[in-house]
């Protein structure tokens, strides 16, 4: 959707930066940013991937993408899903301009409840998590235990990690962005270093936005703020990060649509109408986390960090569902009234030592990490509802928001604590490389029936395994690797009293990823290939035979077991490099094979919403002679994929194209 852009001139020669949505206006950089980065200056040489510490890209067994804050304002990206979602393995499961964000990344779904801030579950903001407050965003693409811990929701697709922006250079930047249907969002960006060699830094950076965009109608306010301060010397690091942010919403949300009923995929209507013309909304999100290490010996070191972080949403946020019921768009859809507020803390302490053993260097990691959480939140959702149609939003009278409020109280209290060992190998002058870990993973989950008003507890642990190797056989600058990784999900309690396993408690599933890989970073070009297969248990319920010795008529007709699993086999290549110095060039593409495995009904069906195929392809060229005047274009292609379990309804592949 085109905007019309007004540009403001605030500081003299100033850069300007053409997209879809929006510009981001004139900066002023002192230094530059220290962040190494490959040849186009959009993805980060290394990342810091917890216990295993700051790792390169090519000593990595991973497959990972570590954007830096210059791809994020390259790619006028307003939120976390704008940065990632031209990327082949990730699909977006909620629409754009939704205040919750969530995925899958190699067909299985990730949350935005898992969003992992400053090396912690638990600590990004509600719903969505808005690049005003960040300074690099990375993608961890699989199930990752040894990295990143338990997902506390249960997703594990991959690992989204973000950093807050921290003064790692000089800044003035102030910004403002004007989109056609009046909304306006300005800001500003400052950092400083500080001392005499330059080891105290500071940042602050701030933007408030307001008016109607996306849909007809939609009224977005919108406020970011982040406070970076750190204290760096070669012995000594301490970081002190804290955000603020808030969404409030009125008059409207974009519509997300169901065929289920119709059984057939209707042709697409006006992507500006307004279907919850009356909703309302707000969320809001604090942080603050203190980190530190330091060196005890030159080849030792520790760390540790704390922090916490509060989030409320209330209103209408989530579930803007219309259910067509036949071929003229007749739908039916309904207003919500949810309320829900967690208190979240972290921990997280660790030793890093250097030694040797013959010709073996060895890099041992110890690591403790712990997450708490309490949720208030409604036992039920009030709810109001009304007919609309899909191609004129006047039939009917767009209902009204839900008189009554939702009861709300204590919904869940979760604990989670994991003790992390690693052995980082390098042998042969680094040509060789093992990584051999394990992360010991304990999990107390109190959890509310929000009809019978009873708790009941999950307690229970698990060793997750993990084994890596990466060969350089033919010089630094490319790289083989394979691993083996788990990631653990909380085991679900049959909770029917139809089952023959009524009142039994599932260990935790462990999700198990093979992944073999390749990637070369040359001067001006960086490759990257992988193949995986990823298997997922989750439970499933079976109807009994009446010649099953626990079948009792009108009693006992179900069982439910651990026996179903999803299995995710694909392959990935993505480029990025400078055919000349003014031109930038980088595609990626995606097969993908996601299958319900074993299951109750529907073995053997595509998961839906996995498209088979996808690619895309970019360019981004510097004006010559207008220092900071670049262009680029980014088209996608997305293959066929089905949006119900049963492969019943099919959806076409777009062909996309943002500039």
């Amino acid at each position: 959707m085109k905007k019309n852009i007004l540009f403001l001139s605030l500081i003299a020669l100033p850069a300007f930066a053409f997209a879809e949505e929006n510009v981001v206006l004139p900066t002023i950089t002192v230094k530059a940013d220290s962040q190494a980065t490959d040849a186009t200056g959009k993805l980060k040489k290394d990342a810091n991937l917890g216990i295993l510490g700051e790792k390169s890209l090519l000593n990595t067994p991973f497959s990972i993408q570590s954007y830096t804050e210059q791809a994020i304002q390259d790619k006028q990206a307003d939120s976390v899903m704008d940065v990632l979602k031209n990327d082949p393995s990730i699909r977006t499961t909620t629409n754009s301009g939704h205040l919750n964000e969530n995925f899958k990344i190699r067909g299985l779904s990730v949350g935005w409840e898992d969003a992992n801030i400053n090396g912690s579950y638990g600590m990004g903001p509600t719903g969505r998590t808005p690049t005003d407050i960040l300074g690099s965003v990375t993608v961890l693409k699989g199930p990752n235990a040894l990295v990143a811990g338990m997902p506390p929701s249960g997703g594990v697709g991959g690992v989204i990690m973000a950093t807050t922006k921290r003064a790692d250079r000089d800044l003035t930047q102030v910004s403002a962005m004007y989109e056609d249907g009046g909304y306006y969002k300005s800001g500003f960006d400052v950092a400083r270093r500080f001392g005499e060699n330059k080891e105290f830094g500071a940042r602050a950076s701030a933007t408030y936005g307001q008016g109607e965009h996306i849909i007809d109608g939609m009224d977005d306010k919108n406020t970011a703020a982040v406070i970076g301060l750190d204290y760096t010397t070669d012995k000594a690091k301490i970081n002190l990060d804290a955000y603020s942010v808030r969404d409030e919403r009125d008059g409207g949300s974009p519509a997300m649509v169901s065929f289920a009923t119709l059984k057939s995929v209707l042709a697409a209507p006006d992507g500006k109408t307004n279907y919850f013309p009356k909703l309302q909304g707000e969320q809001e999100s604090q942080y603050v986390g203190l980190s530190g290490e330091y060196k005890l010996l030159s080849n030792l070191k520790a760390y540790a960090g704390i922090g916490y972080a509060q989030k409320e949403y209330v209103g209408h946020l989530f579930g803007t569902r219309m259910i067509v019921t036949n071929a003229a768009g007749d739908a039916s859809t309904q207003y919500y009234r949810v309320h829900a507020k967690y208190d979240n803390s972290t921990a997280n302490i660790g030793l890093e030592g250097q030694f040797n053993t013959g010709l073996v260097s060895h890099t041992v990691g110890l690591r403790a990490d712990y997450l708490s959480s309490h949720l208030k939140q409604h036992y039920a959702a009030t709810s109001s509802s009304f007919k609309t149609n899909l191609y004129n939003s006047d039939v009917g009278s767009y209902g009204e928001m839900p008189t009554t409020y939702p009861v709300w109280g204590p919904y869940n209290h979760s604990e989670f604590l994991s003790y992390s060992l690693t052995d980082q190998m390098s042998m042969l002058n680094d040509k060789l490389q093992i990584i051999l870990g394990a992360r010991y993973q304990d999990m107390d989950i109190d959890s509310i029936n929000a009809t019978t008003k009873t708790w009941s507890n999950y307690s229970k642990d698990k060793i997750s395994p993990s084994i890596a190797f990466v060969v350089k056989p033919f010089g630094d600058s490319l790289s083989f690797y394979t691993s083996y990784v788990e990631a653990l999900v909380q085991g679900s309690t049959v909770t029917s009293t139809a089952d023959a396993n009524y009142g039994n408690t599932f260990a935790p599933f462990e999700t198990k990823q093979y992944e073999i890989g390749a990637k070369f970073q040359g001067e001006r070009w960086l490759h990257t290939l992988a193949m995986y297969q990823i298997e997922k248990p989750s439970t499933m319920t079976l109807n009994l035979s009446t010649n099953d010795s626990r079948y009792v008529a009108g009693k006992t007709t179900t069982v439910t077991t651990d026996g179903a699993e999803t299995k995710s086999k694909g392959i990935e290549y993505g480029v990025s490099g400078k055919v000349t110095d003014d031109l930038i060039v980088y595609g990626n593409l995606a097969y993908i094979d996601t299958k319900y495995e074993k299951a109750a009904s529907n073995q053997g069906n595509t998961v839906e919403g996995t498209p088979e195929f996808t690619a895309g392809l970019g360019l981004d060229y510097q004006i010559p002679l207008i220092e900071g005047l670049s262009v680029n274009t980014f088209v996608t292609y997305i293959d066929d994929q089905y949006l119900d379990s049963g492969n019943t309804l099919k959806r076409g592949g777009p062909t996309c194209l943002n500039n």
